[in-house]
C-alpha cells in the first residue's frame, strides 16, 4: 500500500460478479471508496450462487484488488442439512485463508467487515486483538435473532447464548457499527455498553439509480420479451427464502385470478422457491410467472418491468433485516406493497414516502384489496410510482450513502473513534 493513501480491507463472503443484494452493496462500496481515493482490497470467496466457473484467486478490477479464497458453489434452492454444512464449511474456509493472508500483509488503515459470514467477523476481531487494526462492522442481518426467528436454533439454547456472547465481543471491539435503519439500531444497542451507543449509526443501503430508472412499458425490452406490455405486473424480485412471506402473496394471487391483464411475476431463487413453484402448480395459478435470477446486464430491465413491487418479511423479522429489493423498487419508480409487521423499516419507508401500502403478514384480503385498488385506480398508481422515485432520490442514492461511509472510514482510520456528529447527524437526515 502507498503511504499517502488510506487503505481499506473489505471482508465479505460475496462480491462481484455475484447477483444477490449483499454482493452488489459490497461491490458498489468498494468501487465508490476507490473513486474517493482509498486503496481498496477485498477478501472474499469464489462466486457461490451465479457463476459456475472458478475465477482467479487474485484480480484487479476497476482499481480494486480482489483476493478470492476457495469455496464450493452453493444452491439457493434447497435447505438441506448438507446445504447448511456446505455453507458453514465455505464460510470457515474463506475466513481461514483470509486470516492467513492478512497476517502476512501490511497493516491496513481500517477494516470493513459485513455480517455475511460470522467467521469473517472472527477474523476482524482477531486482527483487532493481534495487530490493533480498527474495524467497522456493517450489519446486514442481526444474528442470532434471525436464526431464532427462523427456528434454526432455540432461543434459550447453548448455541444461542454462545452466539450472543460472541457478537457482544465483536460489537464491543468495533470502532463503529453500521446498521440499515433506526429499528435495527434499537435491536443492536442492547448488545452494547451504554457508553458505546454512539458507535451504532444508521447508513441505509441503496440501489444504482443511474441504471435502475423508471421505464415506460413499451420501452422495456424485458417486458416486451415476456409479452407483458399491455398487462399490469405485480413484481417480486429477489430471494425467496424462509425469511420472506410467500404464502400470503400466493393466496392473494389465487383470489385475484379473475382480474384480466393482471400478472404476478416472481424472479429469483431461495430456499422456498421449490415450494412456491409447487404451490403455483397445485393451485393452478395461471396468473403467476416464475423466472430465475437474471444476469447483471438484464437487471436494469427486469427490476423495472413491474407496476407494483412486493416486499415481504416473515412475522418477527422486524428490525432484523432490510430486504435490498426496497431500494431497487424505489429507484425503479414502482408502487410498493410491503407485507410486513408494525415496526418494520420497510413499512416505515413506504408510509413515509406515501408510495404504497403496508399489509400485515397473513392478511390475504388486505393484500388482494391493495392490489385491486391500484389495478382499478391508475391515477393513484401513477402518483405512488412518482413518489417512490422521488423518495429514492431524496434518501437512498448510492452517492449519499457512500459519502457517509467515506467520512466515517476516514475518521476511524485517523486512529480515534469518531465523534457522534461526524456521521450521526448526516445519517439521521437519511433516515
Amino acid at each position: 500500500m502507498t503511504r499517502d493513501r488510506l487503505s481499506v480491507y473489505i471482508l465479505t463472503q460475496h462480491f462481484y460478479p455475484e447477483v444477490p443484494g449483499t454482493a452488489q452493496i459490497s461491490t458498489d462500496l468498494a468501487f465508490g471508496l476507490t473513486q474517493a481515493g482509498f486503496e481498496v482490497s477485498v477478501f472474499t470467496g469464489q462466486p457461490a450462487y451465479w457463476d459456475p466457473n472458478r475465477l482467479p484467486s487474485k484480480e484487479d478490477h476497476r482499481g480494486v484488488r480482489i483476493h478470492r479464497a476457495y469455496s464450493r458453489r452453493l444452491s439457493r434452492d434447497r435447505l438441506s442439512r448438507e446445504g447448511h454444512r456446505t455453507r458453514l464449511l465455505n464460510g470457515a474456509t474463506v475466513a481461514a485463508f483470509t486470516l492467513i493472508k492478512l497476517m502476512g500483509r501490511r497493516r491496513p488503515s481500517v477494516v470493513l467487515v459485513d455480517s455475511t459470514s460470522p467467521f469473517l467477523l472472527v477474523v476482524a476481531w482477531l486482527l483487532r486483538q493481534i495487530r490493533r487494526v480498527h474495524y467497522v462492522f456493517l450489519v446486514h442481518d442481526v444474528y442470532p435473532e434471525i436464526a431464532i426467528q427462523l427456528g434454526i436454533i432455540e432461543r434459550r439454547s447453548l448455541a444461542a447464548r454462545i452466539w450472543r456472547q460472541a457478537y457482544k465481543l465483536v460489537y464491543g471491539s468495533a470502532a463503529r457499527i453500521i446498521v440499515l435503519g433506526p429499528r435495527m439500531r434499537e435491536v443492536v444497542r442492547p448488545s452494547l455498553a451504554p457508553d458505546s451507543y454512539d458507535k451504532c449509526v444508521v447508513i441505509p443501503n441503496w440501489a444504482d439509480g443511474d441504471a435502475i430508472v423508471p421505464r415506460p412499458k413499451e420501452e422495456n425490452p424485458f417486458r416486451r420479451e415476456l409479452g407483458l406490455v399491455d398487462t399490469m405486473v405485480v413484481l417480486y424480485s429477489g430471494n425467496m427464502g424462509p425469511a420472506h412471506d410467500m404464502e400470503t402473496v400466493l393466496e392473494a394471487a389465487e383470489r385475484l385470478q379473475n382480474l384480466p391483464d393482471l400478472r404476478f411475476l416472481f424472479i429469483g431463487h431461495g430456499g422456498s422457491r421449490d415450494w412456491v413453484s409447487s404451490a403455483i402448480d397445485q393451485r393452478k395459478l395461471t396468473n403467476v410467472m416464475m423466472l430465475p435470477y437474471q444476469p447483471q446486464v438484464k437487471l436494469p430491465y427486469s427490476l423495472t418491468c413491474g407496476d407494483i413491487s412486493l416486499v415481504t418479511q416473515k412475522r418477527g423479522m422486524e428490525g432484523l433485516s432490510v430486504p435490498s429489493k426496497i431500494y431497487s423498487s424505489l429507484a425503479a419508480g414502482l408502487a410498493i406493497i410491503a407485507v410486513v409487521g408494525e415496526g418494520s423499516e420497510i413499512g416505515e419507508i413506504v408510509e413515509e414516502h406515501r408510495c404504497g401500502y403496508r399489509v400485515a403478514q397473513g392478511d390475504v384480503g388486505g393484500l388482494a384489496e391493495a392490489i385491486e385498488s391500484l389495478y382499478t385506480d391508475r391515477r393513484l398508481l401513477s402518483d405512488m410510482q412518482l413518489r417512490a422515485r422521488s423518495g429514492f432520490e431524496a434518501s437512498y442514492t448510492r452517492t449519499m450513502s457512500i459519502g457517509l461511509y467515506v467520512s466515517l472510514l476516514r475518521a476511524v482510520a485517523a486512529g480515534s473513534r469518531p465523534e457522534v456528529g461526524i456521521a450521526t447527524d448526516e445519517v439521521q437526515g437519511a433516515e
